[in-house]
């Protein structure tokens, strides 16, 4: 029942995110405004789900990758994807190998960066990190700037360790 439960929630990701195996260039999945209106939609996450969105010139960023990749190997319900904010290319995929992001990656399409930034969140004025954090009960909340792990662990709704 797991499994079938794991399947139809990335089945579901792959479909809100409106996901085609040719639009996955180095790994990635581009989105568009009506893709990344799916992609943070609270009903597409119904397990405690990060969305991290990240540049490759942002080292704060960067740290906020490592403390997820973490807590998502130390904790195998919680869900972890990554957006950059940036057209997909090959740089993009090492540095997420690098820190061992797992989840599903997503990087800006062909539409305007400001129309997928209002479309990812209309209260977001692209300072970055940016990082939108799902319960899975249908809640969700956005953050900018450097998170530690019990932040995390309250922003998903799940309290201390």
């Amino acid at each position: 029942m797991k499994t079938i439960r794991m399947l139809f929630t990335l089945l579901l990701c792959w479909a809100a995110a409106g996901v085609a195996a040719a639009d996955a260039p180095h790994g990635f999945t581009s989105v568009d405004a009506a893709a990344a209106r799916r992609l943070v939609a609270p009903a597409a996450h119904r397990a405690p789900t990060i969305l991290a969105l990240w540049s490759a010139e942002c080292v704060h960023c960067k740290k906020n990758l490592a403390l997820f990749a973490a807590m998502a190997k130390a904790a195998p319900g919680l869900r972890l994807l990554t957006l950059a904010v940036e057209p997909a290319g090959p740089d993009l995929g090492a540095i997420l190998d690098r820190f061992g992001v797992p989840g599903a990656r997503f990087a800006y399409g062909d539409d305007a960066p400001e129309r997928l930034a209002f479309a990812i969140d209309p209260d977001w004025r692209g300072e970055l990190p940016r990082t939108l954090f799902f319960d899975g009960r249908g809640g969700v909340k956005a953050v900018s700037g450097v998170v530690d792990e019990a932040r995390v662990r309250e922003l998903l709704g799940r309290g201390a360790r």
